[in-house]
């Protein structure tokens, strides 16, 4: 299962970055009303599907690994 990752929202058009790493630009009416940045999706019959374990998994991940750089300084 690919999941596509919201990066941002700009003037009606959403940057989401696939599991390769690279940006796709598409329309943000395509996604799910109230998609924030750092949302997960898959994608599905031409929709973007909100992953929300996938997203709470990397929201949590990422908390974490903050922590542990801030704790080293």
């Amino acid at each position: 299962m690919e999941i596509y990752i919201l990066d941002r929202i700009e003037n009606g058009v959403a940057a989401i970055e696939n599991s390769d790493k690279a940006m796709m630009y598409v329309s943000a009416s395509r996604l799910p009303e109230g998609a924030k940045s750092g949302d997960c999706f898959t994608f599905e019959k031409g929709n973007f599907i909100p992953a929300p374990e996938v997203s709470e998994k990397r929201r949590t991940e990422i908390k974490s690994l903050l922590s542990k750089i801030i704790a080293e300084k």
